[in-house]
């Protein structure tokens, strides 16, 4: 009933109040929906929580770059187009509240579960050291390369999702070895991601899932509220302080710890982190091309029907880049002569839900994505046992991705396939283990 008074509000106030507004009204709503998911005290970090803590973060970041506009601070997002912003944030609420009521909808339904408990200690002995072997390798250049492949991406999430494992073992049994192995992973993963990392975000998930494994270890929410909380906080403010230096010192990240570079950051852009949060100036592109070019009636979302052939059948099949063709669309990119563009934008889901099908594509489709999420949340039994491996990665996934309130539609195809190989591994592999 909560969730359908605020959507009344956010259609009515749409066309009485500015933009900031409703993202105010929309944090509100969201700080209400915490405060009730935590009374449940228990299996508390789940995709709808995440969610609205990033939901919460966005409209904070983007109430805070609307403020900067016209300002010597107004650069990271400097395509932002003002005249759109009430439109924007209209698009941007309504498809959050229809996301959380499409999840709640499918609470005590799910797809097949895919859970499977690893109950005998020296697999899970074993795979601590299969995990630091391949980071071994990485670091020193023998690394597999399985980048764009679905074998890369399920590899991927078990190696990171590793710490979340043994995060989650060492909390709840309070057990010296899986610390050793969740701090060990923590580490090593954390220094690949400094030295090796593109993008900014990557560098700070080992943190994340070692605090999440923990605390859900823990099994209670007033874990969050006490001394363990403190490690996290400087973390993030650590982070958060030389997050501009990043950009232009990825290959010698100790220089961003430098007095000199952590002042520069400070003067140019204090808030860059948070900048990077905000999707008003996304979504201001996506009403602009509209009212330019009308409804893409399902155009931009094409090329995501490549993904459902395997590349082993499409060896050549193109890489499925909505970010780049965003940007080029809206004029935020260039090609150079190499072919390579300079670029990526993520539309949002709800960007890209208005514009290639309007009003109807965002309320049906944010409410069938946030069903189909609460689907996928489900099978994987995840508080069912902390031993639950393929719950464990599966699901950290789901709600890792749940922070950035999901980049595109894309994600829609790369979360079911990897559903689905997860799905088959229960059933033909992991059933003789």
């Amino acid at each position: 009933m909560l969730n359908v008074i605020f959507l009344i509000l956010y259609i009515i106030a749409a066309n009485l109040f500015s933009g900031t507004a409703l993202y105010v009204l929309c944090t509100l709503h969201l700080l209400i929906c915490v405060i009730l998911h935590l009374r449940q005290k228990e299996s508390y970090i789940t995709p709808i929580f995440t969610f609205y803590i990033g939901v919460i973060i966005v409209n904070i970041a983007n109430i805070a770059l609307i403020s900067k506009i016209g300002t010597v601070y107004y650069k990271t997002y400097s395509y932002i187009i003002p005249k759109y912003i009430d439109e924007a944030a209209r698009i941007w609420c309504i498809s959050s509240i229809l996301f959380i009521m499409g999840y709640q909808f499918v609470l005590k339904k799910s797809l097949p579960a895919i859970d499977f408990e690893l109950k005998k200690k020296i697999i899970i002995q074993n795979l601590f050291w299969l995990l630091l072997i391949v980071n071994a390798l990485s670091l020193i250049g023998y690394g597999i390369n399985l980048k764009g492949t679905q074998v890369g991406r399920i590899f991927g999430m078990v190696n990171s999702i590793g710490i979340l494992f043994y995060a989650r073992l060492w909390a709840k049994e309070d057990n010296k070895t899986y610390r050793f192995y969740a701090l060990s992973l923590f580490i090593v993963e954390t220094y690949i991601a400094l030295t090796t990392s593109f993008l900014r975000f990557e560098l700070i998930l080992p943190t994340f899932y070692l605090f999440a494994g923990y605390f859900i270890g823990k099994g209670h929410v007033r874990y969050i509220f006490s001394y363990r909380i403190i490690p996290l906080l400087l973390i993030i403010m650590i982070f958060s302080s030389v997050f501009s230096s990043l950009q232009s010192n990825r290959a010698n990240f100790i220089s961003v710890f430098s007095e000199e570079n952590s002042q520069n950051a400070v003067n140019e852009n204090s808030s860059a982190l948070l900048d990077r949060s905000a999707n008003v100036a996304q979504i201001t592109n996506i009403v602009n091309l509209v009212k330019r070019n009308g409804f893409y009636n399902g155009r931009a979302s094409a090329p995501i029907i490549t993904a459902l052939i395997p590349r082993a059948i499409w060896p050549d099949k193109p890489l499925i880049q909505l970010g780049i063709w965003f940007a080029l669309e809206i004029g935020a990119a260039y090609k150079a002569e190499n072919g390579r563009v300079n670029n990526s934008i993520n539309m949002t889901v709800a960007g890209e839900l208005y514009l290639d099908f309007g009003w109807l594509g965002v309320a049906l489709g944010s409410f069938l994505f946030g069903a189909f999420i609460g689907l996928l949340w489900n099978s994987t039994r995840f508080y069912s046992s902390e031993y639950n491996i393929s719950g464990t990665i599966f699901g950290g996934y789901i709600f890792i991705l749940s922070i950035g309130s999901y980049a595109d539609l894309q994600i829609v195809i790369t979360l079911l396939s990897t559903y689905l190989i997860f799905l088959a591994l229960k059933k033909f592999v992991f059933k003789g283990i």
